[in-house]
Formats: structure tokens, C-alpha cells, sequence
């Protein structure tokens, strides 16, 4: 963008904010307040009023009221975060935050790292998480890198589940639905002040819908299997101290279409679009952690470690091809938070980690061999301090020294001012906040090694380096019925690794491209509850992420993306809700010049509280049975629908 172009969006992003100062990002009482605590954006847990990151939360309750089962459709409802899904639900899907793309976002689960070293950009698939056990996921927007590291390069994505509390609970669900899909829901808990205790089981299984979108395929059904379990214990023998460890195992089967339509087919459709044939992913996801905090100093230091464990296995089945990879990741983590006076939170700490990749292809294009593996040590530290009553200023710095690239600071530092209550509009709670950080993303093992005969790696590639700043209101109604912000984002990554295709040898590699990536837009958020019985809530994004060489946007990214849903409740046990999404037209991953048409997709759900332990509720997709596409021939559901009986004793 030139810098005029730079200063017009920020100038628009102002306006909006001076000159609607009243319209509310509609809050309703579990939505994010000022006081509410996060722990997404400082490794120690800190109140939203501290904080100046772009930061969103979809709690249990959201995701009840509209019956959302995976992540990526949370995600949907989250500014800034672009999704796109390869077919069914299960298959693969690609998370790009403010026009990065999936291997620069974090995803944590209860606070292990679960990125995938062996993936081809190390990327995690969150295709195969449900929600059914979340308590709620929190999304970091920005480059967190000073605080988490590589990966965190866009944002964070942090998803936790339910701790144990409370006496003993046991609960269960049945859901039945189109396409012949089913699921089953399991758990219990009980949480004492001595300890707490919780496991929870899941299966789901759907005939699903065709990969291919595009004839003369659409007519195989490729299913969808997935068992979850996770088991967590808690123990706290004495006052200030606890230790934990938690557990999470999945195993899951996707079948794929991995055949390819002829060239010069009858409908001139390109030759490289998947057909109908025979195949399958079988994914084995394993990850664990044990984790000791100790209060001190009369709860002024307190002392955290963990140690975690991950391990992705992932096996690819396809006529004349067969790839299998794991990724393992051990790390140890440890810091102390000291809080001299209320005013004051630092921190610091240290943290090891080796990733290991295998990578084998035995038949195929040819045989492919990875087992590698690679290191890195890393120092941080945190501060928050309260400069005046109300202004926070925030900063983190850490160096990380890699095995095979050495080593490198990054940091990110915050601003955050509390106006005075009331100070413009009687009622309100007002917050100012800005960012800036700066990141670096070493390349992936496959994209050093490569995997194919047709993939080739490049031993020479260098680390990916960014920067970001945004700045941004929010405004809550101190009544709690309205709250809404607005955030302008800018930001720049050079030497970016792209995949550049060799017509004359048929191979491709990623490259360094010397051109840098300019990203900037702006980001809504807004929720509303004029009365007991109603909630409206919406968000949008405007994006503009191109290479500086051409100015043309990035494929996956569209322009404008947007989301609304309203919420009425004619009875006080029973909830209605119809929610939609859209996007512009963007361009699909592959062929990446290849302009997809925008579309909208409305959605209705149901629940029902029939006693205080029994739960009716009901779901239909894509109401209006709309035919779109989020990649070019990979097919997407049309109208479904979806029953579920919910038990709590």
C-alpha cells in the first residue's frame, strides 16, 4: 500500500470510532469485560482492562446457544481469522489471521504448543477438535512472537476445556443428523478444594459428503470418523501450591478423493481438480501435560512449570500412494510472576524444546525420506506496569536460540488507557489500546528437506521476519448490554517462503520471495442486548494483504468477510438463533489465480431447556441450500440438519 493509501485507512478506522461512539459492542453479561480475566496475551493471567491486544473470547455459552461444533466454525465468528476447509467436515483446514497464513498462528489447547513439525508448515489440524468439552477459546490477534515465539508470528488461538469444580456431574448427549452422522457425548467431574477429577469421551461417525465439488464427481460419499477422550486430575496438598497433568487422545479417519479429472475434459474444467476414488487419512493426535504452580511471598511470586508432550501421527492411503508422518514435540517451560505492588507484573522465564519430524513416502512419485530433528532454547521476559491510574504499558522480550538458524530477539510491546468512567457518555467504560510487535518464523523441516520427488526442499532458505502494529477502542455500557470495538491493523513480512513451481523440471520448492507482504485492514466486533429477551451480535473485516511486486490480494483472503446472529427467547427455557456469514470474492488456494465468487451462508438453531437436567436442541445449515465453494473443486454441505438430547445429573 502506498502511504497514502496507509493513512486513509487509518484515518477511516478513527472516524468510525469518533463519530458512532455510542453503537455497542454488544455484550451481553458472559461476554468479555473489563474485568475478565485472560490468559491468551501474558503467560500470567491478567484482567482485560490491563491489556492492549486485539483479543476476542467465544465462551461455553456462545457456543451453546448456536450449537457450534468444531473450531473452525467458531473461528468463523471471530474478526480477522480467515477459514477455508477442504471439503467436509474432518477433511483438512487452513487458519490464516490478518492475511498470514495457517504456519504463522499458534494454536494452544489447555497450553501445549500442538503445531505439527512434520506438517509441511508445521500447521496444526484443527479440523479434527470439537467443542463439546471447551469452556471457551480465546483468540490473540497480532504478532506474539516476543511472548510465545515462532509460531505466534499472527495470533494466538487458545482453546480450553472445562476444569473440574463443583460436586459430582455427570453428563451425556446424543446427536443424530443428516448425511448419517451421529455423535455420542460422554463426561464426568467433581472439583474440591483438596483436589479436582474430570474425563470426557466422544464419537462421531458421517457418511459425509464427496470431496469433489465439481462433475463428474460429487456422487462418492468420502466419511468421517472421530473418537476424543481426555482425562485431567488436579491436586492441591496445600495452600498456594497445586499440581496437575491432562491428558487428550484422538483417532481419526477422513476418506479422500485423490484421483484427477482428465485434461481436456468435456466441461474445460483445469485437470488438477480432485475426482472420486478411494482413499483415507487415518490421524492419531496425543498430548499431554504435567504442570506445578507454587504461590510465595504471600502470593507476590508465584512459580509455574510444565512439561508437555505431543505427538501427531498421520497416515495417507490413496491408490499408487502411501505417506505416513509423525511429529513429536517435548517441552519444558518454567517462570515466576512477581507482583511488587498492584501495580506492578513481571515476569520471567525459560523454556526448552525439540520438535521431531518423519516424513516417508514408500510409494508414489517416489520415496521420500525425513527423521530429523531440531532444537531451541529459549529466555523471556514480561512486564506490566500501571504508569497513571487507568494507563497500562506492557512489554515482552525473548530470545530464542535454534539448533540449525541461531539466534534471534523478538518483542511486543502494549498500551492500554481505561478512560475515567462516564467521561464522554454517562454509563460507559471506555478503553484505548495499541500494539506493536515484531516476529520471526524459521522455515519448517519439509520445507528444508522436502518430501517428494515432485516437492523438492531448500537447505538455503532463511527465516521469515515480521512486523505489525494496530490500535483500537473498545467501549462497554456499564449495564453490561452493549460493548463494542474497532481495531486498524498494518504490518509488513519479508523474505516470506512461497511454494514456486518449475514448469521446465515439474517440481516445486519454496523460495524466499523477495518482495515483502503488506497487510493492513480493519476489524468490528460488536454485541447487543436492548432487552432480556433479544441478543444481536456481528463482526466484520476489511483486508488487504498483497505482494508490494504486483498489489494483487493473496489467494484464501478475501476482502470483506462479515458474520451477524440474533438471539430471541420467547420463553425463558428456549432460545432461537439465526446467524449467517460472508465473504467477497477471493482467490482459491489453488490455482491461486483463479477469482472465486463471494458468498453467504444463514444458519438456524434451536435449544431447549426442557427440565434443569434435560437439553433439546436442534440445527439447520445453509438454509437457503446454497451451492459455494472455499477452494476451487473442494465441495462444501448444502442444506443439513441436526438433533440433539442432552442429559446433566
Amino acid at each position: 500500500m502506498s502511504a497514502f493509501r496507509r493513512r486513509s485507512s487509518l484515518l477511516c478506522a478513527l472516524s468510525v470510532g469518533a463519530l458512532f461512539p455510542g453503537f455497542a459492542h454488544a455484550q451481553t453479561d458472559d461476554a468479555l469485560k473489563m474485568d475478565q480475566v485472560v490468559v491468551s496475551s501474558s503467560r500470567s493471567a491478567l484482567p482485560v482492562s490491563q491489556l492492549g491486544d486485539a483479543i476476542s473470547i467465544l465462551d461455553a455459552a456462545a457456543i451453546e446457544t448456536q450449537q457450534l461444533s468444531t473450531l473452525d466454525e467458531a473461528l468463523e465468528r471471530i474478526p480477522g481469522v480467515s477459514i477455508t476447509r477442504s471439503g467436509g467436515v474432518g477433511q483438512n483446514t487452513q487458519v490464516r489471521m490478518r492475511g498470514f497464513t495457517t504456519k504463522h498462528v499458534l494454536v494452544l489447547i489447555d497450553g501445549i504448543k500442538v503445531n505439527n513439525a512434520s506438517a509441511s508448515s508445521n500447521q496444526f489440524g484443527i479440523n479434527h477438535l470439537f467443542l463439546d468439552n471447551v469452556d471457551r477459546v480465546e483468540v490473540l490477534r497480532g504478532p506474539q512472537s516476543g511472548v510465545y515465539g515462532a509460531d505466534a508470528v499472527a495470533g494466538v488461538i487458545n482453546v480450553i476445556t472445562r476444569r473440574p469444580k463443583g460436586p459430582l456431574e455427570v453428563r451425556g448427549s446424543a446427536m443424530i443428523g443428516e448425511d448419517n452422522t451421529y455423535e455420542l457425548t460422554a463426561g464426568a467431574q467433581k472439583g474440591t478444594e483438596a483436589y479436582g477429577l474430570s474425563a470426557n469421551i466422544s464419537y462421531l461417525d458421517t457418511d459425509g459428503i464427496s470431496l469433489s465439488s465439481r462433475p463428474p464427481g460429487n456422487t462418492e460419499r468420502d466419511g468421517y470418523k472421530n473418537f476424543t477422550a481426555q482425562v485431567r486430575g488436579e491436586v492441591r496438598p496445600a495452600e498456594g501450591a497445586e499440581l496437575s497433568g491432562w491428558v487428550r487422545y484422538t483417532d481419526a479417519t477422513n476418506e479422500i478423493d485423490a484421483a484427477f479429472l482428465p485434461p481436456g475434459n468435456p466441461q474445460g474444467l483445469p485437470a488438477f481438480l480432485f475426482q472420486d476414488s478411494p482413499g483415507q487419512n487415518e490421524s492419531q493426535q496425543l498430548f499431554g501435560a504435567v504442570k506445578g504452580t507454587l504461590d510465595t511471598l504471600d502470593g507476590r511470586l508465584l512459580h509455574t512449570a510444565q512439561v508437555s508432550y505431543v505427538d501427531l501421527d498421520d497416515l495417507y492411503t490413496a491408490p499408487r500412494s502411501i505417506q505416513a508422518s509423525e511429529g513429536k514435540t517435548i517441552e519444558g517451560n518454567y517462570f515466576a510472576t512477581f507482583k511488587p505492588s498492584e501495580r506492578i507484573t513481571l515476569l520471567a522465564g525459560t523454556e526448552y524444546r525439540i520438535e521431531e519430524a518423519v516424513f516417508e513416502q514408500p510409494q508414489g512419485a517416489a520415496f521420500a525420506l525425513i527423521d530429523e530433528s531440531i532444537s531451541n532454547t529459549a529466555f523471556y521476559s514480561e512486564a506490566n506496569v500501571e504508569i497513571v491510574n487507568g494507563f497500562y504499558l506492557s512489554g515482552a522480550l525473548r530470545h530464542d536460540d535454534n539448533e540449525r538458524f541461531g539466534g534471534e530477539f523478538t518483542y511486543r510491546t502494549t498500551a492500554a488507557y481505561n478512560l475515567p468512567e462516564g467521561l464522554f457518555f454517562p454509563g460507559t467504560e471506555t478503553k484505548l489500546r495499541a500494539s506493536y510487535g515484531e516476529g520471526a518464523e524459521a522455515p519448517a523441516l519439509r520445507q528444508l528437506l522436502g518430501s517428494s520427488a515432485t516437492f523438492e526442499g531448500n537447505p538455503d532458505l532463511k527465516p521469515e521476519s515480521t512486523w505489525m502494529y494496530d490500535i483500537g477502542v473498545d467501549q462497554r455500557l456499564a449495564s453490561g448490554r452493549a460493548t463494542w470495538s474497532i481495531t486498524y491493523f498494518n504490518g509488513e513480512a519479508t523474505d516470506g517462503i512461497f511454494n514456486v513451481f518449475n514448469p521446465l523440471t515439474r517440481r516445486s520448492s519454496p523460495q524466499n520471495i523477495d518482495s515483502p507482504v503488506e497487510m493492513s485492514g480493519v476489524e468490528l466486533e460488536a454485541r447487543l442486548a436492548p432487552a432480556s429477551w433479544i441478543d444481536l451480535s456481528g463482526g466484520y473485516t476489511y483486508l488487504e494483504s498483497a505482494l508490494v511486486s504486483n498489489g494483487i490480494q493473496l489467494f484464501g483472503r478475501p476482502k470483506h468477510e462479515g458474520n451477524a446472529a440474533v438471539t430471541v427467547r420467547p420463553r425463558t427455557d428456549l432460545s432461537l438463533t439465526l446467524d449467517g456469514y460472508w465473504r467477497s470474492d477471493f482467490f482459491s488456494d489453488f490455482p491461486s489465480t483463479f477469482e472465486m465468487p463471494g458468498y453467504g451462508i444463514y444458519n438456524l438453531s434451536a435449544v431447549w431447556n426442557v427440565t434443569d437436567n434435560l437439553t433439546l436442541s436442534a440445527r439447520v445449515q445453509n438454509l437457503a441450500d446454497k451451492f459455494y465453494e472455499e477452494k476451487l473443486g473442494d465441495a462444501t454441505y448444502g442444506r443439513t440438519a441436526q438433533v440433539r438430547l442432552s442429559v446433566r445429573y
